[in-house]
């Protein structure tokens, strides 16, 4: 299976906030890159339904505000977020958060 993926995954563990039809939602953030983050949850989710996500960092204490749509299910284990847009501090936090070489990790 090839992999579509634009951007490269970084390994997290982070708590997050979903808000979905006025609902908030705790849900835990297992790997993100600049296009999107899979999440760890059983919230029963459609195919391109569209979320707002907050995560909560704590490398940086900043919290990472995006709108995205649900890209992929996996059944109630989780879902893939694709982000709309994430603005440049949000970019700057994530990358300080992982440690990463943005020419390496995204």
């Amino acid at each position: 299976m090839e992999n579509l993926r634009q951007f490269k995954r970084v390994t997290i563990d982070l708590g997050a906030e979903l808000m979905l039809n006025h609902r908030a939602f705790q849900v835990t953030v297992k790997d993100i890159s600049l296009g999107g983050a899979y999440i760890e949850s059983n919230i029963n989710l459609k195919m391109n339904e569209e979320v707002e996500l907050r995560i909560f960092l704590n490398a940086v204490e900043h919290v990472v505000e995006v709108s995205g749509r649900v890209a992929w299910l996996k059944g109630l284990a989780g879902f893939g977020i694709a982000f709309q847009e994430l603005k440049p501090i949000d970019v700057w936090a994530l990358m300080k958060q992982t440690e990463a070489d943005p020419k390496e990790a995204f």
